[in-house]
């Protein structure tokens, strides 16, 4: 009877072990699409057709980037939760991902029920600009400003659901200060309103602010990331001056829920090995952004926890669901 055992056993080991190795080497066997629910040339658009190139050369399969923007990042995501589970259509997410529940009255999908997360490329740390002619050279200096000026501080924002919206938001309620802010359609709008003076302060990328600091029409006061960038380490963290404070985007794969863990534990291993490459780390260091290679597990983890501090946030600010 022992002997039997044994002989099962390990015939199930072998069996396991070569259907493992099956799956991985099976997949793909055709063209992977990655869905990118914003338009063409973006910086979601740009970072998705490097990560896209270096999987093409790395899973010898072609990896197709298809555009399709709108609707708060609705349309393309929709279209990857009602897609195969099989690991040939993929989503790239942003945390806009898990805030259209906030904002949109009959959300297509869940964010967490229909989705489960396949890997993380970056960071995308925003920093805090004011316009020079603002009397304050610090965090603490801005905070101290608003407090004694309540509702005189004007902000610009890509919309209260948007990276840019949810992080001058979540500073105005730690800092506990009353500011007021100035929607536009997109970012570009916003900076040539805080470049000519119309709004005091903005949070946005480092990569669209940068030049202006250097040329004096900018000031930068910190970064909101939880560490120094890599290309501008001479810029302080946000939290040095408002203990507490971090609110950064960041790029990421996700597909529907029910595709095969094989296949996703394969995604996750090239992607983190593409992040991890000197040549590619650079290149999106360049861009300001702060590579990141985890486990899908702790994507997994982080999207469930950043889905729940989001909707606290957007809870606060009485938005009417489009």
């Amino acid at each position: 009877m022992k002997l039997i055992f044994w002989v099962k056993a390990f015939a199930l080991n072998i069996f396991f072990l070569f259907g493992i190795s099956y799956a991985q080497t099976d997949y793909p066997k055709k063209p992977i699409t990655i869905i990118v629910p914003y338009a063409v040339g973006g910086g979601a658009d740009q970072v998705a057709r490097l990560i896209g190139q270096q999987l093409t050369l790395r899973l010898k399969q072609t990896v197709v980037i298809e555009n399709r923007g709108g609707g708060s990042n609705t349309i393309g995501m929709n279209f990857v939760a009602k897609s195969a589970a099989d690991g040939y259509t993929l989503g790239l997410a942003t945390p806009t991902f898990l805030m259209t529940p906030s904002i949109i009255k009959n959300q297509p999908y869940d964010p967490l029920g229909d989705f489960t997360g396949v890997a993380i490329f970056t960071d995308a740390p925003l920093v805090l600009a004011v316009n020079p002619k603002l009397p304050v050279k610090s965090v603490k200096e801005l905070i101290e400003y608003g407090k004694s000026h309540p509702n005189e501080l004007n902000w610009a924002s890509g919309g209260t659901a948007s990276t840019q919206g949810l992080a001058g938001v979540l500073f105005g309620m730690t800092a506990g200060i009353q500011t007021t802010q100035v929607q536009y359609k997109g970012s570009s709008q916003g900076l040539n309103d805080l470049l000519g003076g119309s709004v005091q302060f903005m949070f946005n990328p480092m990569p669209s602010i940068i030049q202006h600091e250097r040329s004096g029409k900018l000031r930068i006061l910190g970064v909101a990331g939880t560490s120094r960038m890599s290309k501008y380490p001479e810029f302080p963290l946000i939290s040095d001056g408002l203990p507490g404070f971090h609110s950064s985007g960041w790029f990421g794969l996700v597909a529907p829920k029910g595709t095969p863990v094989a296949v996703l534990d394969l995604l996750n291993k090239e992607v983190n090995e593409i992040v991890k490459d000197p040549t590619i780390r650079e290149r999106l260091i360049e861009e300001g952004l702060e590579p990141k290679s985890i486990s899908r597990d702790a994507f997994n983890k982080m999207l469930q926890s950043d889905f729940v501090k989001y909707q606290k946030i957007l809870a606060t600010q009485n938005i009417v669901k489009e």
